[in-house]
């Protein structure tokens, strides 16, 4: 039997940890006409957070969950990226080293027969 994964999923966060800049004290820069490059552009991560469905689209109990599929990408319509995470107890996900600029993230549950639910909300996060 095919059991189908419930179709709401409800991504809860997505939360940049950290995207350190250097900063100048005023007190202790100097004058100088001697061009200075920009500072280095950093990375960030950020830390996805969801609740595990409970239910197939049947409205029966889910048994056969065996992950979750995370989406990722620079456009919430063409998200590129994917990680495959093989463990039901996993609710919280860090994506490190993402470049500068708005990222956007879905979360579907992956059920023992390979289904894979409908994606969670979309959600962004500029780095």
């Amino acid at each position: 039997m095919n059991t189908k994964l419930a179709g709401v999923f409800v991504l809860v966060a997505c939360v940049l940890a950290g995207c350190g800049q250097g900063s100048t004290d005023a007190s202790t820069a100097s004058a100088s006409t001697t061009p200075t490059s920009p500072p280095p552009l950093t990375s960030g991560n950020a830390t996805l957070s969801w609740e595990a469905p409970t239910t197939d689209t049947n409205g029966a109990p889910l048994t056969d969950l065996v992950g979750y599929r995370v989406y990722y990408g620079t456009s919430a319509t063409d998200l590129t990226d994917t990680i495959q995470l093989t463990s039901v107890g996993i609710q919280t996900y860090v994506i490190d080293n993402l470049a500068p600029g708005t990222w956007y993230f879905a979360v579907a549950a992956v059920a023992s027969t390979g289904v894979e639910s409908a994606l969670s909300n979309v959600v962004s996060k500029t780095i």
